[in-house]
């Protein structure tokens, strides 16, 4: 971008644009008109001579060139806040803000409600969205900067994002009073005795399939369905069970009434990570919701 074809206000309304993904959440954000955004954004296009946002289902998304010249931008308006003695600022209970997060392993169960009970007593005006991503859609998904931040149970990580754990956690089995009857702690000739449900992303990407694999014990999948929603009511068959991190059996403890058998010691600790991309570091919207995330996990 030539800085000299430009003015400042150019550069804020491409940071609005970036951050909000929306032409209508982007002119809330700078107290202008969405036309006065619409026009901005035209006005950077011409000098960039690039789209730098094209409309999607997740809204506008950056392209490359966006995507090549944001983090350059956010640092010399940041620096330049700081060479002023301005500091970015974020008011939650005041903002209308738009939050993107990808998240797998059914974190959005674990953790949605109790962020949106505080989002409501905190910043209601704030939307907050959750989008299930794999694991190699999520690496994608960081890359184009589609999500503020990710949570996740698998191993990805990408040297633009800083990569915090957030919690461990193990996997446990689920079942219904009415069809089985299992013990409080499970042997592995119970796994291979039993019938199982199993998450459709599991079928490749399982962390604990991956360890039974391992040790030369395959299960008994009878039933594969979408999501971790599904399954209190395809447990309700004849000795059928579910393995599902203890996150999602603690949903499902309060939510359903289904009960929790304890696995083997073999199939060890596992993580809940966060995966935040170092260019958020000068945006204080996001630096809140990473905090808020903290302190609900």
């Amino acid at each position: 971008m030539n800085m000299s074809r430009i003015d400042l206000n150019l550069a804020h309304v491409f940071l609005a644009l970036w951050h909000e993904r929306s032409v209508s959440r982007a002119a809330e954000r700078l107290f202008l008109t969405q036309p006065a955004v619409s026009s901005a954004l035209r006005r950077l296009r011409e000098a960039c001579g690039d789209e730098l946002f094209v409309r999607t289902r997740y809204g506008m998304q950056p392209t490359a060139h966006a995507v090549a010249i944001a983090e350059t931008l956010e640092m010399n308006v940041s620096s330049l806040r700081s060479s002023l003695g301005l500091r970015g600022q974020f008011d939650p209970a005041s903002s209308s803000r738009f939050f993107m997060i990808g998240s797998d392993g059914g974190l959005d169960y674990a953790l949605g409600a109790r962020l949106v009970s505080r989002l409501s007593a905190e910043a209601p005006d704030i939307t907050l969205t959750f989008r299930t991503v794999s694991e190699p859609v999520l690496d994608d998904a960081l890359g184009r900067r589609e999500i503020d931040l990710a949570l996740t149970v698998s191993s990805v990580t990408r040297p633009d994002c800083i990569s915090s754990s957030l919690r461990s956690f193990r996997f446990v089995c689920v079942w219904h009073v009415d069809f089985c009857i299992l013990p409080e702690q499970m042997t592995l000739e119970d796994l291979e005795r039993c019938r199982h449900v199993l998450i459709e992303t599991a079928l490749r990407y399982s962390i604990f399939d991956h360890r039974l694999r391992s040790m030369g014990i395959r299960r008994t999948v009878r039933t594969i369905v979408p999501s971790f929603g599904h399954l209190p009511t395809f447990l309700c068959q004849p000795d059928t069970i579910a393995i599902v991190p203890d996150y999602i059996a603690e949903f499902f403890l309060m939510t359903s009434g289904l009960r929790i058998s304890y696995l083997p010691e073999v199939f060890g600790v596992h993580e809940v990570r966060m995966l935040l991309p170092r260019k958020a570091e000068y945006d204080a919207g996001v630096g809140w919701l990473e905090g808020l995330i903290r302190e609900v996990v």
